[in-house]
């Protein structure tokens, strides 16, 4: 990086030569700011109205004089709005007279839009840039910039590609060979950086990432990419992300290059009057050949709603129910749900080869626009027993406001990837509306509260819901996806009465392709997916379908879909795709290379025990399981300690449900709330497993209740089990208020350890005798050892 002062000196050299064309030039200007340092970010500052510091200021090589009289020499530097603390990496052209005195300011472009992330430690060295980005008081990344532009291995297609990304280019950074980038994503964001950019063996150059702390100290090859802890070991919790510049369609392109130069409204405008006369037409040609007819009694159908507390197999809620129809006279398989039965479906891992599982997507449609018979919502639905769900953030889109983009890409890893059977579309760009996001628990986009959320916790469920107003993000959810209001909730389709579904004209409802995620009550996840709809009518599909909340996901051709996957190898292209319906427009390998957009990908569950799985090799445990039989949901494992074995066994906490009983001689309290000592007749056949708890409770006098009164005291000084029923059993510490309430049954017992360290002399080696304990995980899953 040169100084300013060092930029002057070479100047000078040139002065002689072209000493008429620079008396002319500042002949014609207006009165420059001061030959320094103070006067650059002055006029820098003038120029992006925003504030610029003199140490945030880089020149990049200089092109010659020529071109830096008439052009200007670019130069990046950091710049913040006037009513923010945080800076931004912008790229500007500023041209100087003579001597040295700068005249004006060109093609100023802000290169990082991060307003609530902080760019810092900007350098330049030769062809490379380097800066970091904090967010939430953390490095969330370091950032390498190629000054001469984007990588060829980074950009791909024809010519005409290759113009369109050159336009795109000059848009956003000043010039047409545009900036390449990296991002080094720090996965566990840091408290401090020193960047060093050096030239290692055969000057290939280096970044040194120094974050404080030898373990996680990071040496980054800059050419070939490739990242490495400082002790030349595998880099920890640091991935590399360069921004690849794929080929976009023209119409796609073209959209998005209008919008950013005119703005949003004109662009809807655009849709509104397209869209709106292909729906006059279609209504009205329709109407005049159409024999459909809707139902008498007017009333809007809905699906029957499972109660699953009543069931007594898992086999019962699946498939969901079939959803009745509007109309008089229904098509072939309308509202019937039908398994997907595709060649290459596969089961889910660790299901043994005698397992005969259900098949994990269903299908079917309805008609929900009593005025648009032809207009159809197609419904996937998904066994989240077999399935898992995640989620990707666009390399475009949602653009963050807190540090580097998304990868756009599925991950590499060949487990995962192997595991994937199919990807759908995700939600709105982020310059409509600006929805949260947050993907592996990096933050590109806070949460807007009341927002319509999806959640994915550390233990790989799915949530629906209206994002509360709390402070900071819950510690169990690992990634989110907002979207506008619900349109469904509580199983009221539109409660808000919102009529602007997207970014549209206002009082219009356009007729265009959207989508949506819902769930039932009876916990079936569906994708819905419909042609020449508005926003209120797809949520009517919703609730049609039976769903009691809904989230809008994205709209408009070519941007929405659900793609049936199977994945051998991407990079030999050896993968079979499918789109869930033939009228879907998008792309069926859009997610498989690229996206610009954000999307999800839906994976087998393996049922296997994620916690403890390398050391106890969990196995399903012979003997009865939970229904469906076919899935295993309690799993035997052991761990071995010196010449000890420790067997254990756990349950998931979703399969199954707890009672608590006392024993024939536990002592009876006069007085006392009656204990309960038997099952309820109708419950006693689905008993699958028993769990003693080595003792009564006439010696020690542990307490337990059978709901808010105890039957036996409940003493401060013991841990406390409480189950509830349908919910995960809990463990309360000593000393801890407990409330019971109308339903739930605890019992009382020393405890061993909390928050994950041993309690008093329970550290210690004692007699050595058979012995028996239960945990729960943070996730709620009981384990017997």
């Amino acid at each position: 990086m040169k100084s300013l002062r060092a930029f002057l000196r070479e100047r000078s050299r040139a002065i002689a030569a072209a000493a008429t064309i620079g008396a002319a030039v500042h002949a014609c200007s207006p009165s420059p700011p001061p030959r320094t340092v103070e006067g650059l970010a002055e006029i820098l500052g003038h120029a992006v109205g925003g504030q610029v510091d003199p140490e945030d200021i880089a020149w990049e090589p200089s092109p010659g004089l020529v071109p830096e009289t008439f052009i200007g020499r670019r130069v990046l530097f950091l710049a913040r709005s006037p009513d923010s603390t945080n800076r931004d990496v912008y790229r500007a052209h500023v041209r100087v007279t003579v001597d040295g005195k700068p005249i004006d300011v060109r093609l100023a472009r802000n290169i990082t839009e991060t307003p609530l992330g902080d760019d810092a430690a900007l350098e330049i060295k030769n062809e490379r840039a380097v800066y970091a980005t904090v967010a939430f008081g953390r490095i969330q990344a370091v950032s390498v910039l190629d000054i001469a532009g984007i990588r060829k291995e980074d950009r791909g297609g024809g010519w005409l590609d290759r113009l369109l990304l050159a336009i795109t280019s000059f848009q956003r950074t000043g010039t047409l060979a545009g900036l390449g980038r990296t991002d080094i994503v720090l996965e566990m964001p840091a408290t401090r950086a020193k960047l060093t950019i050096l030239d290692g063996p055969n000057r290939q150059p280096t970044l040194d990432v120094d974050l404080g702390d030898p373990k996680r100290n990071l040496v980054y090859d800059i050419r070939s990419r490739d990242i490495r802890g400082a002790d030349g070991g595998q880099a920890y919790a640091a991935r590399v992300s360069p921004l690849l510049h794929h080929p976009k369609p023209f119409i796609l392109w073209a959209v998005d290059t209008v919008r950013s130069q005119i703005g949003p409204d004109a662009i809807a405008w655009i849709e509104q009057t397209v869209f709106g006369a292909r729906d006059l037409v279609r209504r009205n040609t329709y109407a005049m050949f159409s024999e459909d007819e809707l139902k008498e009694d007017g009333a809007e159908p809905v699906a029957a709603v499972l109660d699953t507390s009543a069931l007594e197999s898992g086999e019962s809620s699946w498939p969901p129910p079939s959803i009745p129809s509007l109309w008089k006279e229904t098509k072939a398989g309308e509202g019937e749900w039908a398994a997907v039965d595709l060649p290459w479906i596969k089961a889910a891992p660790g299901l043994g080869s005698d397992a005969k599982p259900d098949a994990y997507f269903y299908q079917t449609f309805i008609r929900p626009d009593p005025k648009r018979p032809y207009s159809e919502v197609v419904f996937v639905a998904m066994d989240m027993r077999q399935l898992e769900l995640r989620m990707q953030a666009g390399f475009e889109d949602p653009k963050p406001l807190t540090g580097p983009p998304g990868s756009g890409r599925l991950p590499e890893d060949p487990e995962i990837r192997s595991r994937i059977v199919a990807t759908f579309n995700g939600a709105f760009k982020t310059t409509h509306g600006k929805y949260g996001m947050m993907l592996d628990r990096r933050v590109l986009i806070p949460p807007v509260e009341g927002g319509a959320t999806v959640v994915l916790t550390d233990d790989n469920e799915v949530g629906l819901g209206n994002w509360p107003e709390i402070d900071g993000i819950p510690a169990e959810i690992v990634s989110f996806r907002q979207n506008l209001d619900p349109l469904v909730e509580d199983g009221v389709a539109n409660p808000s009465g919102r009529y602007m579904w997207g970014w549209q004209l206002a009082g219009k409802g356009m007729m265009t392709e959207r989508t949506a995620m819902c769930v039932t009550p009876a916990g079936h996840l569906y994708y819905a997916w419909g042609n020449e709809l508005d926003g209120p009518t797809l949520g009517r599909a919703l609730r049609q379908a039976g769903c009691d909340y809904g989230v809008h996901l994205d709209m408009n051709p070519r941007q929405c879909g659900f793609v049936h996957t199977d994945i051998v190898d991407i990079e030999e292209k050896e993968f079979q795709l499918k789109l869930a319906d033939e009228k879907m427009t998008i792309a069926a390998d859009k997610y498989i290379h690229w996206s610009s957009k954000d999307f999800f990908y839906v994976l087998l569950r393996d049922p296997t025990p994620a916690f403890g799985k390398s050391k106890a090799g969990w196995k399903p445990a012979t003997g009865v399981q939970p229904p469906p039989g076919w899935l295993p949901g309690i799993f035997r494992g052991q761990v071995k300690i010196g010449d000890l074995a420790i067997d254990f066994t756990t349950l998931d906490p979703g399969r199954v449900d707890w009672r608590v009983r006392a024993g024939s001689g536990e002592p009876k309290v006069s007085d006392a709330r009656p204990m309960k000592r038997d099952l309820d007749a109708a419950e006693r056949h689905r008993v699958i497993a028993a769990v003693g708890l080595g003792h009564t409770t006439s010696a020690t006098r542990y307490g337990i209740a059978f709901g808010p009164e105890a039957s036996l005291e409940m003493r401060s000084s013991y841990a406390t089990l409480v189950v509830r029923r349908g919910d995960r059993p809990r463990i309360h510490p000593p000393g801890e208020r407990l409330e019971l309430e109308k339903g739930d049954e605890a019992v009382q017992l020393p405890i061993l350890a909390s928050d994950g360290k041993l309690v008093g002399d329970f550290g210690y080696t004692g007699a050595m005798r058979l012995r028996g304990a239960h945990c729960v995980t943070e996730s709620g899953r009981l384990v017997v050892a």
